[in-house]
């Protein structure tokens, strides 16, 4: 079943890497929350093909498909993540897919077509780039960068993500803002940052990418340093490289 949702991924990446955003809408009157065409079209590719994949799964996706059920087996899909990037041409966005069983993430992967790498994770089988196992980084904040989202579509959240963004720089080598959650969260797991944090993102920015970064050695907390207990829900998060970074929440 991995092999075929590996290669699910990649073609629905190849769809995204070939694809040029043309009708842009807003979602819910927002002006930072934007879809694309492509968007719905690689959700709903993504959709079908897993569920002949695993018939009995249900489906929990960002544009609008949500019949999901909390019990037995669950895809939860972000068909673009990084949207805007796609839409401004920043080759930075990526397509994401979970497996959830009786809630809790067993199967993950995320595909970059614009770097061809694709990534993947078992529970309990470790993490994988392109079929190189991967790992967290041991470095120690002061020589990692440490990578955060501000939460565009919660402007009331501005004032936090901007104190800790300059508690972040104070304490790492230096600092980035990608736009992509779950490409963030594949890099922890790739070594290339020592933490990610975003103070509020929905379940399909980050499923697939909390299994890949414990599995390679990390952990996943939320902001207040609290153990992710509802992978349905909207929730905070920080993902941290290694126990050096536990730093982040000394007074």
């Amino acid at each position: 079943m991995l092999d075929e949702i590996i290669k699910i991924a990649k073609d629905c990446g190849l769809l995204l890497k070939n694809a040029r955003a043309l009708q842009i809408e807003q979602k819910n009157h927002d002006a930072n929350n934007l879809v694309t065409e492509y968007d719905v079209k690689i959700q709903e590719i993504l959709r079908q093909k897993l569920l002949q994949i695993l018939p009995e799964a249900s489906f929990l996706g960002e544009e609008g498909v949500q019949n999901f059920e909390r019990d037995g087996y669950c895809f939860i899909c972000d068909p673009i993540d990084g949207t805007t990037n796609f839409i401004k041409d920043l080759k930075h966005s990526a397509v994401s897919i979970a497996l959830l069983k009786d809630g809790k993430p067993i199967l993950g992967v995320i595909c970059n077509p614009y770097l061809d790498e694709v990534f993947w994770a078992e529970k309990g089988k470790g993490a994988f780039c392109n079929g190189e196992k991967i790992t967290t980084s041991q470095e120690s904040p002061q020589n990692s960068l440490i990578v955060f989202g501000t939460a565009p579509y919660n402007r009331e959240l501005s004032a936090k993500t901007w104190k800790l963004a300059e508690k972040s720089l104070e304490m790492a080598l230096d600092v980035r803002r990608m736009g992509a959650a779950v490409l963030d969260l594949a890099d922890v797991a790739r070594g290339r940052f020592g933490m990610y944090w975003e103070l509020i993102l929905s379940p399909w920015d980050f499923a697939a990418g909390v299994l890949l970064v414990e599995e390679a050695g990390g952990k996943v907390l939320t902001i207040d340093g609290k153990k992710i207990d509802d992978y349905f829900a909207k929730s905070s998060i920080a993902a941290l490289a290694n126990d050096k970074f536990y730093t982040f929440w000394d007074k």
